[in-house]
């Protein structure tokens, strides 16, 4: 019997010890799918595959989505005069926005035009109802960066009324400072979501010649400024730093060689993903490659995202992307990553009888022939700018692709 009794224990021994050399092994395994999937990116990566290996839980996980230049023409304001509120109502421009921002956790504009009060006027010196901001909020945007070439276009009361728009909607901005003591305290804007830590900086490349009035402060681009202020944010340990540049050369649908070169500074100073406004056309967006501290790395440049909200109807002006991806963190390894990086082009339709603007995603109303009754004009246009957009944007952007919606 204590033979028999032997020969047992030493047969459960040994699968014991192979179970064990199983387990070892599966786990190791389980945890080198975890921490390095084959199509992530980390800190020195940018991926845009999605790795079915990856937990999602394994992610913190932040979705930015990116709007270009909100400008109000006169004729877009006379559009949104409502004569039973007697009020400006730009909810019907907004209208089909709202299912796609609800999907992003921070969500930018550019606006560039002011809220310094009546008379309201469009080019060349804006300022815009305060309703537009309460509207721009109300359909979800939660971030408007305001450092551009129309910022002083109503001296200091544009810039001072305009500030004091946002915060009484409590909509968080950047860019822009009463004076330099705010300035020193807000800025960089950080940003806490879902667990994260995000660094917001935004400049202009002028303000059209007008002097910012003492004691205002408009974030112009000085490198030298810039390298202190990414210092100061790296200083603060955050997960991701965005910059939000003014930049580029109007109606130029390619970046300029001062937009590469600049972006290229932003990069190897610290940021991680830069978004363009400015040229009012579309430049794709690129993943960049450049050496940071000594190692390669990837960063996400978004050239510019075109006109959001405008009455130009020039070719490739009427009509932007919104650019979206996502800024995560493995919690396991700390890693950060950048993906799920898609654009959505769409047109801004003027309709006629009344004129009314709307903001059309492409995907969602290419094929659609009930909902607004175009001319034939109308329609070729739109036909243009959808293929004219994906064309360009495909070619230079081919692992970058577009967000169809449903």
């Amino acid at each position: 019997m204590e033979a028999n009794t032997d020969i047992v224990e030493k047969k459960y021994s040994k699968i014991k010890t192979i179970s064990f050399i199983i387990g070892v092994l599966s786990f190791s395994i389980f945890i080198f799918l975890l921490f390095y999937p084959g199509s992530g990116a980390y800190s020195d990566r940018i991926s845009n595959d999605n790795n079915p290996f990856v937990l999602n839980d394994s992610f913190k996980r932040v979705t930015i989505l990116a709007f270009g230049d909100a400008m109000t023409h006169m004729p877009v304001i006379n559009s949104t005069w409502d004569t039973s509120c007697k009020c400006y109502d730009f909810s019907n421009i907004f209208r089909y926005l709202p299912p796609i921002i609800e999907q992003a956790d921070i969500s930018f504009v550019n606006y560039e035009t002011t809220n310094a009060g009546p008379p309201y006027s469009g080019y060349p010196q804006f300022s815009s109802p305060d309703t537009l901001a309460w509207f721009l909020k109300d359909v979800g945007f939660n971030f408007l960066v305001n450092a551009n070439n129309h910022t002083n276009d109503r001296n200091l009361k544009g810039v001072i009324r305009t500030l004091d728009v946002f915060d009484r909607y409590q909509i968080k901005h950047t860019g822009v400072f009463r004076n330099e003591e705010e300035r020193n305290k807000n800025y960089p804007f950080f940003i806490k979501e879902k667990g994260l830590k995000l660094a917001i900086l935004n400049y202009s490349y002028s303000t059209n010649g007008i002097p910012t009035p003492s004691p205002a402060i408009v974030n112009t681009i000085d490198t030298l400024q810039i390298k202190a202020d990414l210092k100061k944010a790296l200083d603060s340990i955050p997960d991701a730093v965005i910059v939000l540049m003014h930049w580029g050369v109007e109606y130029q649908r390619e970046a300029s060689p001062e937009q590469k070169q600049l972006a290229d500074f932003l990069f190897r100073n610290g940021a991680d993903a830069i978004i363009g406004s400015h040229p009012h056309v579309i430049q794709p967006m690129e993943i960049y490659q450049f050496n940071y501290q000594g190692k390669p790395k990837n960063g996400l440049v978004i050239w510019s995202l075109g006109n959001f909200i405008a009455n130009q109807r020039r070719h490739y002006a009427n009509g932007g992307i919104m650019a979206k991806f996502d800024i995560a963190k493995n919690i396991f390894t700390g890693k950060l990553i950048i993906d799920r990086i898609s654009y959505i082009p769409f047109w801004v339709y003027k309709q006629y009888n009344p004129t009314k603007y709307h903001i059309l995603p492409v995907s969602l109303f290419e094929n659609d022939t009930t909902t607004f009754i175009m001319h034939d004009s109308d329609k070729t246009t739109f036909k243009i700018f959808s293929n004219e957009t994906r064309k360009h944007m495909n070619r230079d952007t081919a692992n970058i692709k577009e967000l169809f919606l449903k």
